[in-house]
Order: structure tokens, then sequence, then C-alpha cells
């Protein structure tokens, strides 16, 4: 019965081949066409910071386990912070950029592993230089705020961002987004074949006579063509 199913999927999918694959081979070239022409690269820079429990006057002194545990707790609050309003809006002030608050806020993306002391900041933006100028200015901008805030001096920059002359973008992904429309696109043309054969309630063979009807064949007519 399963065999007899699935010839009959089979069957289905060979009558529409045409319409199979089609709408797959359109959807590919779609994307391509947007991901190549309409779509604008995006670059990414990325900034490390490091969250020092001790202060400024016992920063040589070797780092016990209650400084550790303290200083993995502020990397969740610092990693708020960093996306702060007050620390976003003043990145904009002072690179004089052309975005609001809630733009900006969505080019950023920060990152705390769990047990780690250390924060990754990540921008991502229209240019490389863009995002290195916003990475950077966002950290020394967050390291002053948390001095300010904190009243302790305990972040430190470990990796600027920095200008990569051979730099590629990180959006968009056209290789990614093809497959995907190929695959979305073979979806469909699959799902409109099954429900156009649903919707045709023609009777064109004698299997579907005994099959639908119930009735055996006594004759069939020929097309005849008298040329």
């Amino acid at each position: 019965m399963e065999e007899i199913e699935l010839r009959a999927y089979w069957a289905i999918i060979r009558k529409r081949w045409v319409l199979v694959i089609t709408i797959p081979l359109i959807a590919a070239l779609v994307s391509a066409l947007v991901s190549i022409y309409l779509l604008k690269p995006q670059y990414e820079a990325d900034t490390t910071l490091l969250v020092n429990q001790q202060n400024q006057a016992n920063q040589n002194a070797a780092l016990d386990y209650q400084g550790i545990i303290a200083s993995q707790a502020l990397v969740n609050t610092y990693s708020d912070i960093i996306r702060s309003q007050t620390v976003e809006r003043t990145v904009i002030q002072q690179l004089h950029l052309p975005y609001s608050v809630k733009e900006l806020d969505s080019m950023i993306k920060v990152t705390a592993p769990n047990q780690s002391q250390v924060i990754t900041l990540s921008v991502t933006a229209p240019s490389q230089p863009l995002a290195v100028r916003i990475a950077n200015t966002l950290a020394r901008v967050f390291q002053v705020k948390a001095q300010d805030w904190m009243t302790i001096k305990n972040v430190q920059i470990i990796d600027p961002a920095v200008v990569t002359p051979d730099a590629k973008p990180v959006k968009p992904n056209k290789k990614l987004n093809v497959a995907v429309a190929f695959i979305l696109g073979l979806m469909v043309s699959v799902g409109l074949a099954f429900l156009l054969e649903y919707l045709d309630y023609r009777i064109r063979t004698e299997e579907e006579v005994q099959q639908y009807l119930g009735l055996p064949v006594l004759g069939t007519v020929m097309e005849y063509n008298g040329d």
C-alpha cells in the first residue's frame, strides 16, 4: 500500500514536472538578483573588553576567587549598560552618525560567554571603517561611563577593532540566500502541484475510471487524424 502511494505521489510530481522545476529556479534567480543588486553589503568589526573587579590601587595584586566571581557578575550588568540609550546616544553625538538610537542599537551585538570576564562588542555597518569607528568609540564611551557610574576603573580594552584591507562583507550571504530560496520554492512548487491535482476532477485514463468510478472499461475511442 505504501509503495502504491509513493508511486502515485511520484506520478503527480512527474506529471507537473515543469511547474515543480520552474518555481524553485525562479525563486533562486530572484534571490540572487536581490542579494547582488538590492541588499547593501554589511561589514563587521569587533572590540574585546576585560572586566576586572580589582580597583586601580590593587590592580597589581593577585586575583582571588571572590574577585573573579564578582567580575563575572559585572559582565552581565555591563553587557546591558553597553546598549543603554545613554551610551549609544553619546556615540552618535561624538561620531555625528546619521542614525537614531534604535538604529544604532540594531547594529550592535554584545557577547559575554558564561564564566568569563571578557565582553565582545560586534558592530555591523555599511563599511568596515565605519564599523571600526563605532566599535572603538562605543568601547571608550562605555569605559568612561562605567568608571563614572561604578566609581572604579575596572574595564580595559584588550583588542580594539582595526581596519583590514581584505575585509569581506558578512551580509548578505548570497549562497545561503539562494539555497534557502530554492528550497522554499521547491516546497511551494510541490505543494502547488498536489493542490492542482486535488482540484482537478477530470478523468483522463482507463486506470482513473476504474479507480474513481469503480466501473470496468468496455472500450476506448482513439483520436484519429484524417490526414
